[in-house]
């Protein structure tokens, strides 16, 4: 499933725009992470790579491939990654797991994977609630074995930190969970649902913490819980690191759902947040599209002349605020003495900030144009992107410094 301008919204995700941006992620980073970790898994020790799809239903989808499902995208991505890397001689076992405890459901996932498991990928189910069925999903990931954890709840009680604490524990894993922050948001605010939000976020609060602005109370909510699931994922000095992409009500301007990446590896971080960087120009335009139908159906006229891209409306913050925290940031980072930017520094400096890769870059450009910040080992008159290469361990300084030598 690739996006297609000439087709924005696909007839399978009409009135689910939302599932359409999850599900390009999903397969956008799902497959670079599969040929990175595929490429090198005999050296990292890996038997393996499973896929386990915590709520795999399938929903929404009546046709019999499953075509818009994480299922029919997974098993896809799995064939076709695991038949590359064997070509390139890199032969990997690829396995696939998935739950579902709606019992119609698990029937056509059960059917499903009777019919349309590749030859190359090794696929089961577990019809069980996920809440109860922990135990018996690890139970089928190997010590040995790299896992890719998709938890993608219709609500929120089943992505609480206690629940999911022998999964975060688990060396090997990575995980892309949704944080239904919609709905997160409502129960936030009623005083029957105080402990189970507690929970959610990782222990009791006093409610007069939560600020009453919308966008400084969204911060607050999926901080928390970030800071929870890191602390919890975190092993000796394997500390985790997340990053998160926001996906949009598709005809409302707020927030849908939050899709949190979990790892313990800088890679995957400057990686995920790559992937969740293309596809934000792909969201605007899902979005203009599914404002654009919703006016139509609401006029019972339709528009003879459709979209053009003046109407397609950013969601990135394109103003001087932004890029003033993220330079304040590298300025912070460097300090008083030369910094070495290695991809664990890099990935750092995206957690922290939650921006894309472009952004810290365009930020430090700034900074060296502005002459604050000097790169020791590159010449950025001469670089069209990135003003840092923490693949070659670049050195910056603050210029005050190089004049104070």
């Amino acid at each position: 499933m690739k996006f297609n301008p000439h087709e924005i919204i696909p007839k399978a995700y009409v009135g689910r725009e939302q599932a359409y941006i999850k599900h390009l992620l999903l397969e956008g980073y799902l497959e670079r992470l599969l040929y990175i970790v595929g490429w090198s898994a005999t050296q990292l020790g890996h038997e393996e790579i499973v896929f386990v799809d915590c709520f795999a239903g399938p929903w929404k989808d009546d046709s019999d491939d499953l075509k818009s499902t994480s299922i029919a995208i997974s098993m896809e991505l799995l064939s076709k990654v695991q038949y590359t890397l064997k070509k390139a001689g890199r032969p990997v076992k690829f396995r696939a797991l998935y739950v579902e405890k709606n019992v119609r459901a698990f029937s056509r996932l059960n059917s499903y994977l009777s019919s349309h498991t590749p030859p190359n990928v090794v696929s089961g189910a577990i019809n069980g609630d996920f809440t109860q069925c922990v135990p018996e999903i690890l139970a089928h990931c190997p010590a040995k074995s790299f896992v890719f954890f998709f938890i993608d709840p219709k609500g929120w009680a089943a992505v609480k930190p206690e629940i999911l604490q022998p999964l975060l524990a688990r060396p090997r894993s990575e995980f892309l969970i949704n944080f239904m922050y919609d709905f997160v948001n409502r129960a936030a605010s009623m005083s029957a649902l105080q402990e189970n939000i507690a929970a959610l976020l990782g222990g009791a609060f006093d409610m007069e913490e939560v600020p009453a602005n919308p966008a400084h109370r969204e911060q607050f909510l999926l901080g928390r819980y970030r800071d929870t699931l890191v602390t919890r994922a975190s092993q000796g000095n394997a500390r985790a690191l997340s990053g998160f992409v926001s996906i949009l009500d598709p005809t409302a301007d707020r927030t849908k759902y939050h899709l949190l990446y979990l790892t313990r590896h800088p890679k995957g971080i400057i990686e995920f947040m790559t992937q969740s960087e293309r596809l934000a120009g792909v969201q605007d335009a899902v979005r203009t599209a599914a404002k654009f139908n919703k006016k139509n159906r609401e006029d019972s006229t339709g528009d003879l002349f459709g979209i053009d891209a003046s109407q397609v409306e950013s969601s990135i913050e394109d103003d001087g605020d932004r890029l003033e925290k993220l330079s304040l940031l590298w300025l912070e980072r460097i300090g008083n003495q030369p910094l070495i930017v290695t991809e664990a520094v890099f990935a750092e400096l995206i957690c922290k900030s939650n921006c894309f890769p472009f952004e810290l870059q365009l930020a430090l450009k700034n900074l060296m144009i502005q002459g604050k910040v000097s790169n020791v080992d590159g010449n950025i008159k001469r670089r069209i992107k990135n003003a840092v290469n923490y693949d070659k361990k670049e050195t910056l300084i603050l210029t005050t410094q190089k004049q104070g030598d």
